[in-house]
């Protein structure tokens, strides 16, 4: 067993990972998740963010689209994606042969994500319980494929070395 990486070699603590990460990820649906800057600082759950994200994507790619869409809206847009790629990953999770694709999803969650706090800095909103454990319980989700390592390839076959 020393040949492989730790993760691969205990696939119940991938298992309890992502079944951890996912009961943090939908908690945080029914927290608080983002402050709003306008005075009297409207609170927003989670689940109104993702609403808001979803209608934003459907006005984006919607036919009365009319110009190109404001820097903030891409941003919004790139935030929305988060939730349908999450559950992507769990989809593809029960295959040890997607662990590629689960990696460039991974990898992909991690542009909304950097896009999602971007739009925070630009719009001046703040980040709240329900957003942290949004993205704390992506993470534990991702987590196994991003420490998982290589299996490295098997000693058998080799002949023993001289001298």
């Amino acid at each position: 067993m020393p040949e492989r990486g730790w993760i691969q070699a205990h696939p119940w603590v991938t298992f309890i990972c992502r079944l951890l990460g996912l009961g943090v990820f939908v908690l945080a649906f029914f927290l608080p998740a983002v402050s709003s800057p306008e005075p009297g600082a409207t609170v927003f759950p989670g689940w109104k963010c993702a609403s808001i994200a979803l209608t934003e994507i459907n006005a984006l790619f919607g036919k009365a689209v009319t110009g190109t869409p404001s820097f903030e809206v891409i941003l919004v847009v790139l935030s929305g994606w988060i939730n349908p790629l999450i559950a992507l990953v769990l989809c593809c999770s029960f295959s040890r042969k997607l662990v590629i694709l689960r990696r460039i999803l991974g990898g992909l969650i991690l542009i909304c994500m950097g896009a999602t706090w971007m739009f925070f800095s630009l719009e001046k909103v703040s980040p709240l319980i329900g957003h942290y454990l949004w993205i704390a319980g992506a993470l534990l989700i991702l987590a196994p494929d991003a420490i998982g390592g290589k299996r490295k390839p098997a000693e058998a076959g080799r002949l023993p070395s001289k001298g």
